[in-house]
């Protein structure tokens, strides 16, 4: 045969594609691992290596993008993020998930920019989120997002209040413990307690049974230094959910804003039994020692904070303890 790299006139390498693809979809899949497990310098080499041989590899642009704008990244980077969501967005706009996030990274490149900036970053914010749930209505974090968009930015880029309400709206018609919570969050932060409120009531009304209410309204009273009822609350969380670290923590928090600090102590420890390294356990239990003035057994925790790969808000957190106690 003159030419063996033809099979009945197919180019041998075109057989070889769907094999070609397999593996890159394996080395995105690889990729994906080590960020569960947090290794991110391994997952960016992944990634970046995928798009060193094909730059028009959308979800390894996006996969890429969200390992820089992953919150417990201590190298994150918004602006990298958004150039990489950007493109992902590009090359498949079809995808409500890259739309979502490349709004959520303009958002956050948004916040550190100047005015000026932030008045050309704003608009594509909230086209971003209104694509995503034009593709998909059913996604509840752009619905949500673009709901804030709308009650917080000015007229001039795109808010609009009554939009705001309606989108809230629609979300508390498609799940009424996500949307209820998300709108007495929004309310909240914005200083109107008694509205936030009326939400958490509805939800305990409407969902008793479901732990999640009782967690979210467990928080919001705690805020709002109403510790026994916040304590109330999280012991409903716990019966509910005896099998969560989270729960047992959050009556550990309860009871040390109460100033019942051994107790706290013992839900701390049931917490970790169910998850040595569960990361708010750690750190309150530090906190917990440190108000005992039990120091070794305070830095103890605080080193085990910084040994778990910590967020941004833990690792400083940590670090500010030690350096308080040493």
């Amino acid at each position: 045969m003159k030419n063996k790299l033809l099979i009945i006139g197919i180019p041998a390498a075109m057989l070889f594609l769907p094999i070609f693809k397999n593996l890159i979809a394996q080395t995105i899949e690889e990729g994906t691992i080590f960020v569960q497990q947090k290794n991110f310098s391994a997952a960016k080499s992944v990634f970046d290596s995928i798009l060193t041989k094909d730059n028009e590899n959308a979800e390894a642009h996006f996969q890429l993008g969200m390992v820089y704008i992953n919150k417990w990244n201590p190298e994150r980077n918004v602006d990298e993020a958004a150039d990489h969501l950007e493109k992902a967005a590009e090359l498949n706009p079809d995808n409500a998930e890259y739309q979502f996030q490349y709004g959520v990274a303009l958002g956050k490149k948004a916040k550190k920019a100047g005015t000026i900036k932030q008045m050309f970053i704003t608009p594509g914010i909230k086209d971003a989120f209104l694509r995503a749930v034009e593709l998909n209505p059913g996604h509840l974090r752009a619905r949500i997002a673009l709901a804030e968009f709308y009650l917080t930015a000015p007229s001039i880029v795109g808010g609009d209040v009554v939009d705001g309400w309606k989108e809230f709206d629609e979300v508390i018609k498609l799940d009424e413990i996500a949307g209820r919570s998300a709108k007495a969050s929004f309310l909240e932060r914005k200083q109107r307690s008694n509205e936030a409120e009326k939400e958490y009531i509805a939800l305990a009304a409407s969902k008793p049974d479901d732990w999640r209410v009782w967690r979210k309204y467990g928080y919001f009273r705690l805020r709002a230094e109403r510790n026994d009822d916040a304590l109330d609350f999280f012991n409903k969380y716990v019966q509910l959910r005896p099998d969560t670290a989270d729960s047992y923590n959050s009556v550990g928090a309860a009871l040390m804003k109460k100033g019942e600090t051994d107790q706290a102590i013992e839900l701390f420890r049931k917490a970790l039994e169910i998850d040595k390294n569960y990361i708010p356990s750690l750190h309150k239990l530090g906190e917990a020692y440190q108000m005992k003035g039990q120091i070794n057994e305070a830095k103890e925790m605080f080193k085990a904070v910084l040994d778990n790969n910590p967020s941004e808000r833990y690792r400083k957190a940590a670090e500010k303890k030690l350096e308080e106690i040493k």
